[in-house]
C-alpha cells in the first residue's frame, strides 16, 4: 500500500506487498556473509558482535505515572532484573577508537503476561534494542537490502558493475550510515535511541524509545584511550566504583505525517516523557564465564509484551531476520537458544 496515496493515522502500519520476501532474502545474505568471515571459527553476530561489556542491572517502573503511561510493562510501580548488552555495531570488529555505531541491548527479566511468539522460544522477558542514532540509515527495508548487496560482496567478487549504480541511486543511506557512525570515550556517556517505533498499548498510540544518562553518573577513569578494547576497560573501572543511572523515556507520534512510522529516516520531535530508571550498580562483570553469556546471549525487539508490539517495515523485518540469524549462530556454534532467568539474589551473584 503506497502510504502517499492516503490520510497517514496515528499508529497504524502500512505494509508493502514482498516485505516478506526481501527479510528472507536479506538473511540468506547475511548468513553468506557470516560463512566467509568465519569459516571454520565461532560465529560472532552480523551487526554489534563486539561486546564491550553485558552487565546486570534494575529496571525500575516510576511511580505515579499518569494513566497514559500506565501501559504494559509500566503499568505497575516495581523493578525487574535486567541484562544490558553494550557493543560496537560494525560486522567485521574494529579498535574502539574508529567510528562505529554503538549499541545498548536490554533484557528485562521477569516480566509477567504473555508475550509475542517467537518461532522456537517462550520467554518470560522484555527486550528493547536501542542505538547511538536517532534515526535509522534507510527509509524502507528494500533500499537497505539493496545496499547490502553492495556492502555483503567481498570486494573482487560479485557483479561489480551493478555495485556502481546502486551506489550511486542509495548514495543517501551510505551517508546517513557513515553520520551514525561516532567516536566514543565511555558507552556510559552516550545516549541512546530505538530509532524505530514500537506500539504503546492501543493501535492508536505508538512511541520511540530512549536511554539518557544521569548528569550526576561519575565516569572518572584513569585508563586511557590507546588500547583497542578501551571501552570495555573503562566500563570496568567505572562500575568497580560507581553505580551508573540512566532515565528511560518514551516519544509519542503526535502527527502521523511529520512523524511517519513506516519511515525511520524521518526523526521525531516530540518531548521525551520518563517512565522508568535503569540503575547499574557497582559490579565485576569482565570474567571469562560472563564474557561467553554475553555472546551466546540473543536479543530480539520482538521478546514483548503485545502492548509493546514492533511496528514498522524495519521491525516487521526484523522478525524473520533476527529468528533466522539467531538459530544459524546458534546452531553453527552447537549451543542451544536458552532464555535468561533471575532469582532474589540476582544482584548479588556471579555467573
Amino acid at each position: 500500500m503506497d502510504s502517499k496515496q492516503i490520510m497517514l493515522q496515528i499508529g497504524r502500519e502500512y505494509p508493502k506487498e514482498g516485505e516478506e520476501k526481501i527479510a528472507h532474502q536479506i538473511a540468506e545474505l547475511l548468513q553468506q556473509q557470516m560463512l566467509r568471515l568465519y569459516q571454520n571459527k565461532k560465529q560472532l553476530r552480523q551487526i554489534h558482535p563486539k561486546m564491550n561489556g553485558c552487565v546486570k542491572a534494575e529496571f525500575i517502573i516510576e511511580k505515579n505515572l499518569p494513566e497514559k503511561l500506565k501501559v504494559g510493562i509500566f503499568k505497575e510501580e516495581t523493578d525487574f532484573p535486567a541484562w544490558i548488552r553494550f557493543s560496537n555495531g560494525n560486522t567485521k570488529p574494529l579498535p574502539d577508537n574508529k567510528k562505529d555505531l554503538r549499541g545498548f541491548a536490554i533484557k528485562i527479566m521477569n516480566v509477567p503476561g504473555e508475550k509475542i511468539l517467537v518461532e522456537g522460544e517462550e520467554t518470560i522477558n522484555q527486550d528493547f534494542i536501542l542505538m547511538n542514532t536517532k534515526n535509522f540509515v534507510a527509509k524502507d527495508v528494500e533500499d537497505f537490502y539493496h545496499v547490502l548487496q553492495v556492502v555483503t560482496m567481498l570486494p573482487l567478487q560479485g557483479p561489480v558493475l551493478q555495485k556502481i549504480p546502486f551506489i550511486f541511486k542509495n548514495a543517501s543511506i551510505f551517508l546517513n550510515g557513515a553520520k551514525a557512525k561516532i567516536n566514543c570515550n565511555h558507552p556510559f556517556e552516550l545516549n541512546y535511541y530505538s530509532t524505530v517505533p514500537y506500539r504503546f498499548g492501543e493501535e492508536t498510540m505508538a512511541v520511540k524509545y530512549a536511554v539518557f544518562p544521569s548528569k550526576d553518573n561519575d565516569l572518572t577513569c584513569v585508563q586511557d584511550s590507546c588500547d583497542p578494547d578501551y571501552l570495555r576497560l573503562k566500563m570496568q573501572e567505572t562500575l568497580s566504583k560507581n553505580e551508573i543511572i540512566y532515565d528511560f523515556c518514551v516519544q509519542f507520534q503526535t502527527d502521523a505525517e511529520k512523524m511517519p512510522i513506516e519511515d525511520p529516516t524521518v526523526e521525531w520531535d516530540s518531548p521525551f516523557e520518563k517512565v522508568a530508571t535503569i540503575r547499574i550498580p557497582t559490579q565485576i562483570f569482565d570474567t571469562p564465564e560472563q564474557r561467553e553469556f554475553g555472546e551466546d546471549l540473543s536479543f530480539n525487539v520482538w521478546h514483548s509484551l503485545p502492548e509493546h508490539r514492533p511496528i514498522g517495515n524495519f521491525n516487521r523485518s526484523r522478525k524473520i531476520i533476527y529468528e533466522k540469524m539467531s538459530a544459524f549462530r546458534h546452531q553453527k556454534n552447537m549451543i542451544p537458544t536458552t532464555e535468561p532467568t533471575a532469582g532474589d539474589d540476582f544482584l548479588m551473584t556471579q555467573i
